[in-house]
């Protein structure tokens, strides 16, 4: 009888019982050659003694700073872009943006032009307004900025000051940095040294035997 209550032929049956007992048949031998299967001398590995290879340990995971998750964040959201976001050993988020992305270049009929030369390119807004969202979510971190030497730094990193203060970042939280090395404006998110353990009283020494000092004045501690 199969599960729908219907007869089954004596033939079928015959040959359904075969094939489970092949399958269980084969599986047994499956399991004897994981366990005891040929080595390279001819032998089996419990003959030779010899051990699978232990697999490589992985390294340990970097420690988890307060800025990792924005780093996580920042990485994502800029990913495939021309905006490099990399978390750096002390804790803190670089990100580096190429010029031609965040300022027009002087040009040769207006090379002394302030505003076309001083207004962050939208780029580059996009870039601090992603930023300002970090520093409201970390409000005791505090951001570095620097850009490429030249007459127009001062200007373009107060530029980038305006810009974030009109998403709420006072100017206090943006430092300016040593100007980088390639033609890129360079921010880096950092995050607040870690607090002072303050000591327990109780767990120091007495310093005079335990004696308490004598009241000021030689007296009772009272003023006369």
């Amino acid at each position: 009888m199969d599960k729908f209550g219907l007869r089954m032929p004596r033939a079928l049956l015959s040959m359904r019982r075969l094939s489970l007992s092949a399958a269980v048949v084969l599986l047994a031998s499956l399991q004897a050659c994981q366990t005891s299967g040929p080595t390279a001398s001819g032998g089996t590995g419990a003959a030779t003694g010899t051990e699978a290879p232990a697999t490589a340990a992985k390294p340990p995971l970097p420690p988890e700073t307060p800025l990792a998750g924005e780093a996580r964040w920042l990485t994502e959201l800029f990913a495939g872009t021309p905006v490099q976001v990399v978390g750096e050993r002390d804790g803190s988020v670089r990100l580096s943006v190429p010029m031609k992305y965040a300022f027009d270049a002087p040009t040769a009929a207006a090379p002394s032009s302030a505003a076309a030369t001083v207004a962050p390119k939208a780029p580059l807004q996009a870039v601090l307004d992603k930023l300002s969202q970090s520093l409201k979510r970390q409000p005791t971190a505090k951001l570095q900025a620097s850009a490429p030497a030249g007459p127009r730094s001062a200007e373009r990193l107060a530029a980038v000051r305006s810009h974030l203060a009109t998403r709420g970042v006072p100017n206090w939280r943006v430092a300016s940095a040593s100007p980088p090395a390639e033609d890129q404006m360079l921010f880096r998110l950092v995050a607040p040294p870690p607090g002072v353990r303050m000591l327990d009283d109780g767990t120091l020494a007495p310093t005079s035997a335990g004696r308490v000092l004598p009241p000021p004045n030689g007296g009772s501690g009272t003023a006369h």
